[in-house]
């Protein structure tokens, strides 16, 4: 027992003061025990091989010092002999145990390490997943999104196609009625150069009858009544003329009219991009409304056309008059 006594310093193993109480050496040795536990060091031989030998010191200064009567005999020897160990020395003893116990807090902090590790492991693979799973969210939503504008593109040309339609439509009607503008403008023309090819012959039938008022009253008063009724048809005439001018200028405000309608329905046809389906119907209507007027037009163009015809044969029946007269004067 004595030689076991003076092996170590069983105050340096444990690392407390000699004057610790017995809580205090407890919780030391509670310490030491879990700290160089050999479980611990399985991975080092040469470490488990000094925490068996430090567990051993370990467990018996606690026997000696949580003993009343072998702490007391302890602390006696101790101070026989200075409080120096006669075999190893304090000091020795003292370095071995810090550097022990420096490795046990080593291990300690490797294992907190390890373990912090595995969870910065864990947290990487559901971070690894959760990117798996977004890439591939990522990647349908791309999918999706292709799709979708491919038949976007689909449709836009397909609206394009019938824009470009309607207007080549809209142009080909509008050249139409400016064909139908330009004919009723040159019948107009004719219609001025005959009216004053009639103005011209009234001119000469006016020389005529200031020739022959001096040849006879009664063939003046004759003559005048002639003049006079070709006076009412000429102005008849003339006021049909102005009818049928009025009409033309309806028909080219009607024209202009359409242009304006024709150009509205361009600047909305270039919305139809948005909402096709709606502007469809609309243009239908658009266009039946366009379909009314053009027949209105042609309903005013053959009414023109009458009248004009009827003009002419009022301007050959004048003309018949005139020469039947001539022929009887």
């Amino acid at each position: 027992m004595a030689s076991s006594l003076h092996q170590a310093d069983h105050y340096e193993v444990l690392g407390v003061s000699t004057l610790a109480s017995d809580d205090e050496i407890r919780q030391r040795y509670r310490f030491l025990a879990l700290a160089f536990h050999p479980d611990r060091y399985r991975r080092n031989s040469e470490h488990h091989h000094q925490a068996e030998q430090q567990i051993k010191r370990v467990n018996e200064a606690y026997r000696v010092l949580s003993d009343v009567q072998l702490r007391s005999a302890f602390d006696a020897s101790r101070r026989l002999l200075g409080g120096v160990d006669p075999g190893i020395g304090r000091p020795a003893a003292s370095v071995y145990a810090q550097s022990l116990q420096d490795m046990a807090r080593a291990s300690q902090r490797l294992a907190q390490v390890e373990q912090e590790l595995l969870k910065s492991r864990d947290r990487l693979e559901k971070y690894e997943r959760t990117n798996a799973s977004l890439s591939d969210r990522l990647t349908e939503l791309e999918q999706m999104r292709s799709t979708e504008r491919g038949a976007f593109e689909v449709e836009q040309k397909a609206l394009l196609l019938q824009v470009e339609q309607l207007t080549q439509d809209a142009h080909t009607q509008g050249r139409t009625l400016q064909e139908k503008l330009d004919h009723a403008e040159r019948k107009i023309e004719r219609l001025q150069q005959e009216a004053e090819r009639k103005t011209a012959l009234i001119d000469r039938m006016n020389a005529a009858k200031a020739a022959w008022e001096s040849s006879s009253q009664s063939r003046l008063d004759s003559f005048n009544q002639r003049i006079e009724r070709l006076r009412a048809e000429l102005e008849e005439r003339n006021r049909q003329l102005a009818e049928v001018l009025g009409g033309s200028k309806l028909l080219q405000e009607q024209v202009t009219q359409e242009q304006r309608t024709a150009q509205h329905t361009m600047q909305t046809y270039s919305s139809a991009l948005s909402f096709s389906e709606t502007e469809a119907a609309r243009l239908q209507i658009e266009l039946d409304a366009f379909t009314a007027t053009q027949q209105r037009n042609h309903a005013l163009m053959r009414l023109w056309q009458v009248a004009a015809i009827i003009g002419i044969a009022n301007t050959l029946i004048l003309l018949v008059i005139v020469l039947q007269w001539l022929r009887g004067g």
